[in-house]
């Protein structure tokens, strides 16, 4: 399977960094954590327009997904633990990270790679606003 470029379209990954400190209005750490990201990084690959049965079965029956994409770019750092943008440009934080909940999907599944291909599983992510 090759990726014709006529069927890729623009994305964003952001991969997961660290535990991020919660501040209060003074300054003081309050004991709490959020998640840390890396900054947005730009990739082509394939996207489904929704899920199927051919889809379906790379993951399983029991994994609830949206859509998946399809590269032959098999070194993406594309973990469970990231977030992808599509229908959205990302959102930076202060510090040039990723704002995670502007993320359009998360990733459902852990990718299934082939030889040739590695296919990742999207969660669509419920947005506030």
């Amino acid at each position: 399977m090759r990726n014709l470029k006529i069927n890729q379209r623009k994305l964003w990954y952001a991969t997961y960094r660290d535990k991020v400190p919660i501040v209060d209005e003074n300054g003081d750490e309050t004991g709490d954590f959020t998640v840390g990201y890396s900054p947005p990084v730009e990739f082509y690959a394939s996207l489904s327009a929704g899920k199927g049965t051919a889809q379906r079965e790379v993951f399983g029956t029991d994994i609830d997904f949206t859509r998946t994409i399809s590269t032959t770019e098999l070194s993406l750092p594309i973990k469970e633990t990231s977030l992808v943008w599509y229908e959205t440009v990302p959102v930076l934080l202060p510090d040039g990270s990723a704002d995670p909940d502007s993320a359009d999907y998360e990733i459902a599944a852990h990718p299934a790679d082939g030889l040739n291909v590695l296919v990742i599983a999207l969660k669509a992510r419920k947005k506030n606003g």
